[in-house]
């Protein structure tokens, strides 16, 4: 076992079913792993700016890949190593579209949320937990008119909190015709629209070949539809026991809930236990 690199997502992993807390079970293995030499990043769903806590609560968070794969940072020198975001006259385009329909949204672009004032409480509410909501209200941008304040910024996703099951395959559709759209999902009822081939895996892999690592040396951790690309391609990786069945057969191992620290009970066991000539 020649682990170099841990990285795990946070909503629904990392974090427990408040969206913010992370138990602390999580919090000592990886600082006991990171202590010992191994790389810990996180790859996220959300904007930096809305995980940039939960990364100072680790305390040993070396990169964060975010927004779906769409964006990431070097945290100790707060530098960004890239931004892929959808054409402005596309997101001209779904921005008023999911205006126009009532549609409880953000988005993402250089780090930050960005959310329509007068949708404000509407996107708040329709946060998975009231923490969540909480997190929303302090970290994200609301700004008066949208397409307005990011017309300069590249947008590297746009995040639907809930979407009605019946309205799903049609949005979809008339999504498509505004350009091309990759469509993703991390929680619920919600819906993610990136740039066409972002993903986790393709900006974990980037990641990896900047430090010289195969996927051979990746551990990763997820629970969603968001992660199985992810999930199939790490050498080590691991669904959490409250994890979607495509995650689960996306990974190659199964670990404890989010609950209960199921990132923590893994990192305990292969990297930490392994090292000290213990079980694996």
């Amino acid at each position: 076992m020649d682990i170099k690199l841990i990285t795990m997502d946070m909503d629904g992993t990392t974090f427990d079913d408040d969206h913010v807390t992370i138990p602390p079970r999580n919090i000592a293995a990886l600082r006991a792993a990171a202590a010992r030499g191994i790389i810990v990043a996180i790859t996220t769903g959300r904007a930096w700016s809305q995980v940039r806590e939960a990364a100072e609560q680790l305390g040993c968070v070396r990169w964060a890949v975010t927004a779906n794969g769409a964006s990431a940072l070097d945290t100790a020198r707060g530098q960004w190593l890239w931004h892929t975001g959808m054409p402005a006259e596309q997101r001209r385009a779904v921005t008023a579209l999911l205006l126009e329909r009532g549609l409880p949204f953000e988005v993402y672009a250089q780090g930050d949320s960005y959310i329509q004032q007068e949708r404000a409480e509407q996107v708040i509410a329709s946060a998975p937990s009231p923490e969540y909501g909480v997190v929303l209200r302090r970290c994200c941008r609301f700004v008066e008119d949208l397409n307005t304040d990011l017309e300069e910024r590249p947008t590297e996703k746009i995040h639907i909190f809930s979407v009605p099951a019946g309205q799903r395959t049609a949005l979809v559709e008339e999504l498509r015709t505004l350009g091309p759209v990759d469509v993703d999902s991390a929680f619920g009822s919600n819906m993610e629209l990136i740039a066409p081939g972002v993903n986790k895996a393709a900006a974990v892999a980037r990641l990896c070949e900047r430090l010289g690592l195969g996927p051979e040396q990746v551990m990763a951790f997820g629970d969603a539809g968001n992660d199985e690309a992810l999930l199939r391609w790490a050498g080590w990786s691991f669904a959490v026991e409250n994890a979607s069945e495509g995650a689960r057969r996306a990974a190659k191992y199964i670990t404890g809930s989010n609950r209960e620290g199921g990132v923590g009970m893994a990192v305990e066991r292969y990297v930490l236990q392994a090292a000290s000539g213990g079980p694996q």
